[in-house]
């Protein structure tokens, strides 16, 4: 039977008889998950388990004394900082390779076509995937979020004005677009989503964000 488990890097020990996977889950979940946080990460014997909410053959496999479970426990405050860290670095790695690209593009003839454009798209629908991810976690009471989703919508918008300019060739057009309208929106993002993320750090408290575990629910 389990002895011991992992819980964001802190060991802890197991004192009921846990058998299996799904067993240990639906314990920590009972006792040991703080309301509002979830669980975000599960490996086993340094096997990540792809999917926790739905375990199917992997939840009946036997535990024992040499098992290594380790879990990571997050709240949705802690998640909305990780995204927005992610968001952040994606669009400072974007705006430090656009004059470059919008050159490359200026330079270009109609019959050929910046190769880099491409990965730019899918940065950028990367970070309106993550927008939207902030949106359904943070409280809609903040301003930032909505100056941040103001922001998403104008992305979109210049995406689809990049994509019509791509599919036409005018690669001037899209130099144009890259640095008057992408590049500013992609500064005013990142200061909005820093300000957003200083607010809820602020705010973070109790000893499960400050010590990374939470004790036993009464």
């Amino acid at each position: 039977m389990l002895k011991r488990i992992f819980i964001n890097h802190k060991k802890i020990p197991v004192p009921v008889p846990i058998r299996s996977l799904r067993e240990a889950l639906d314990w920590v979940d009972s006792t040991l998950v703080p309301p509002g946080h979830v669980v975000t990460r599960v490996s086993l014997n340094d096997m990540l388990i792809a999917d926790h909410a739905d375990l199917g053959a992997v939840g009946k496999v036997p535990l024992s004394e040499s098992t290594k479970l380790e879990l990571q426990i997050d709240s949705p405050a802690e998640l909305t900082t990780q995204t927005l860290d992610a968001m952040r670095n994606l669009a400072s790695a974007i705006t430090g390779g656009l004059k470059t690209l919008a050159v490359a593009c200026w330079q270009t003839k109609a019959q050929h076509r910046p190769s880099e454009l491409d990965s730019i798209a899918d940065d950028l629908n990367l970070i309106c995937e993550l927008l939207d991810h902030v949106s359904g976690l943070v409280d809609r009471s903040h301003p930032e979020l909505a100056a941040i989703q103001g922001i998403g919508g104008l992305m979109r918008r210049i995406m689809a004005q990049v994509s019509l300019a791509r599919a036409n060739s005018d690669w001037k057009a899209c130099a144009k677009l890259l640095l008057n309208k992408l590049e500013p929106l992609l500064q005013d993002l990142s200061v909005e989503a820093e300000s957003l993320q200083h607010r809820i750090v602020v705010q973070m408290d109790g000893p499960f964000a400050r010590a990374g575990t939470g004790g036993a629910k009464p």
